[in-house]
């Protein structure tokens, strides 16, 4: 018996295979070179087919598949939002992985956030924990917070959402896409902030 685990970020799909009780038994990194909407479902779909036709060969069977969403996953319709995937405003992600992963083999989506928490709980640093959280800063930023032995989900699993909190005032329209924090504190965020600094000294020489 093995788990199938994907973690989707802003720019890479990463996949593992473990065993129940956590051994890693194969891992890969797929970037997603600008990918977006079914592009990025079909990679998914695609890796979730390789995978299964492969395990007999490779000594495994899968019997249950996790996928990390950056974003929120909408438990009661199985659709995901993704802010930094083009085209994942409301996209059927449980739908297209179900499609392919066979009849006896369930399917779940969590946010990248719960993931995240519920991960150290179970390998990592928060073994043993009932109040603990995870606070990631990647393409975009996102807290995992366990409180009394429970994962924080809030109103429509958005609690932990982080890179949406307002450092500063007044709203600019650059918010919009990513969220004030994370404008300015996310990889992309810094990355962009620093381009701007440097065209702006430019055009003041």
């Amino acid at each position: 018996m093995a788990i199938l685990g994907f973690d989707l970020g802003g720019t890479k799909l990463a996949s593992a295979v473990f065993t129940e009780d956590g051994k890693l038994i194969r891992k890969s990194i797929l970037p997603l070179s600008k990918r977006k909407g079914q592009e990025v479902g079909q990679l998914i779909t695609g890796t979730i087919t390789e995978i299964i036709n492969n395990s007999y060969d490779e000594g495994f069977r899968i019997n249950s598949i996790g996928i990390s969403v950056p974003g929120i996953s909408h438990t009661s319709t199985g659709k995901v939002w993704a802010p930094n995937i083009p085209g994942w405003e409301d996209y059927p992600l449980l739908e297209e992985a179900e499609s392919v992963s066979g009849n006896n083999v369930p399917v779940i989506i969590e946010s990248d956030r719960a993931c995240y928490i519920m991960g150290e709980v179970w390998q990592g640093n928060a073994k043993g924990c009932r109040d603990a959280i995870f606070l990631s800063v990647g393409t975009g930023i996102g807290a995992g917070i366990l409180t009394n032995g429970e994962v924080l989900r809030g109103s429509h699993d958005i609690a932990g959402a982080i890179g949406w909190m307002a450092l500063n005032s007044p709203f600019i329209d650059d918010y919009v896409n990513r969220g004030c924090f994370e404008y300015y504190a996310s990889g992309e965020g810094i990355a962009g902030n620093a381009r701007r600094r440097i065209k702006e000294d430019h055009e003041n020489e």
